[in-house]
């Protein structure tokens, strides 16, 4: 009597089924269509021109650190700038029409950079008055990677923050959107880049390493509008509600 046995190809085709029926049934389980995160995505290939400029310095460089000038040697790998200084240096590179008009429309002048205030401050307004090389996002779902966050949140050490979105958005609990972020920091994010970037230097001996790096935060947004209200500098974070804006840079 002959015995059947089956194919090595059906084999295969049998354990995938079973591996999507065991995520289909811990999906139900969970009282949702899909696997639920707790953290954001690895930076993604795809997105905007900033995006893929912020990709190019974080691969490129041999050298980062936090600080408030902005020196910067393509030649020799070095970054150092703070986080709206890696921003306008970005959109210099990678979308100049999208900081000119940036920088006119906020009377910013010769060696200045925005602050993130006035940065939160144009995005917000990008709905009303169109401006050359931007487009608004108003909802954290619709942040796409390579669109520029700003909030403005002023204390003794700071008056804010810009980050560059380098994956699509997570939904999580309490209406947040989970994120990876590309940023240059002191302080770092969740699963970020920089704890273990011999690369990036501390701003002081001793102290954490900063600059140019990406890491896991989550934006929060209106149950009703989803219309982006905060931050968590993590996702466990506590929520900072603050003036707070997003643009994409097209060119």
């Amino acid at each position: 009597m002959n015995t059947f046995k089956p194919s090595p190809v059906l084999l295969a085709i049998g354990k995938t089924r079973l591996l999507c029926i065991g995520c289909f049934i811990l999906c139900l389980a969970a009282g949702t269509g899909t696997v639920s995160r707790s953290h954001g995505a690895e930076p993604t290939p795809e997105g905007g021109p900033l995006f893929h400029e912020a990709a190019k310095q974080f691969k490129t460089m041999k050298t980062t650190r936090y600080q408030h000038k902005t020196e910067v040697d393509q030649a020799s790998g070095s970054y150092r700038y703070d986080c709206v200084g890696f921003v306008s240096y970005a959109l210099k590179q990678a979308a100049p029409q999208a900081r000119e008009s940036a920088f006119k429309a906020l009377d910013i002048k010769p060696g200045r950079i925005p602050t993130p205030g006035k940065y939160a401050a144009f995005f917000a307004g990008l709905a009303e008055k169109p401006q050359q090389g931007w487009q608004p996002v108003s909802k954290a779902s619709e942040l796409r990677p390579g669109d520029v966050v700003a909030w403005e949140r002023k204390t003794a050490t700071s008056n804010g923050h810009a980050v560059v979105i380098a994956s699509i958005p997570v939904a999580g609990p309490d209406d947040t959107w989970v994120v990876t972020v590309y940023d240059s920091t002191s302080s770092p994010h969740a699963d970020d880049s920089r704890k273990t970037d011999e690369r990036a230097e501390p701003v002081n001996e001793g102290g954490k390493r900063s600059g140019l790096g990406h890491g896991v935060m989550a934006f929060t947004a209106d149950p009703k509008t989803g219309v982006l209200t905060g931050y968590r500098w993590s996702p466990k974070a506590k929520t900072d509600t603050c003036p707070i804006a997003a643009g994409r840079p097209t060119s």
